[in-house]
């Protein structure tokens, strides 16, 4: 072996191994691995990534025989990544700063609908019109969230957006 191969095999044989990503799918084949995964601390791949995966994987359409594309399937395996999303935010506290910083307007409105499925809220009802004392808390707090959020984005997407100029940046005496 020569000096080079010896000096690269020295410097790679040296280094620490990173543990490889955990992916998606493992997190559906083991149980307890999510509460390990967010339990370390930094976990990769990040918290919100990991919501972003589930709900991208749990929305895929699928695609027939006479190769039409048919929305996703409502199946055991959409509706664990659905469960596996929701509890990644409820790890996060649901903490609307960190989601919405982290999550597009689009996944965010998928999750915080995913919300209301689970805690029981009929579909297109008026959340106007009901009374949250009489409601489970669990319920409750999804539509507080969930009108938070869509208050907060309303007006977030009410102010305009000032454009960058283009050329050198300007110095402010």
């Amino acid at each position: 072996m020569s000096a080079e191969a010896a000096d690269r095999e020295a410097a790679t044989s040296s280094r620490p191994c990173t543990p490889p990503q955990t992916c998606w799918f493992e997190f559906l084949l083991e149980e307890s691995l999510l509460e390990k995964h967010l339990r370390k601390p930094c976990p990769d791949p990040a918290p919100v990534q990991l919501i972003v995966q589930f709900l991208e994987q749990a929305s895929k359409p699928s695609v027939n025989e006479q190769n039409q594309v048919q929305p996703p399937p409502d199946n055991k395996r959409n509706r664990i990544l659905k469960l596996l999303a929701l509890k990644v935010a409820a790890h996060l506290k649901w903490d609307l700063d960190i989601l919405e910083k982290s999550l597009s307007v689009p996944v965010l409105n998928m999750l915080l609908n995913e919300l209301l499925c689970i805690s029981k809220v009929p579909p297109g009802t008026k959340h106007v019109d009901m009374d949250l004392d009489t409601l489970p808390p669990t319920t409750a707090m999804a539509i507080l969230l969930y009108n938070r959020w869509a208050i907060r984005t309303i007006v977030q997407s009410s102010f305009p957006v000032k454009q960058a100029k283009p050329g050198p940046p300007q110095l402010s005496v």
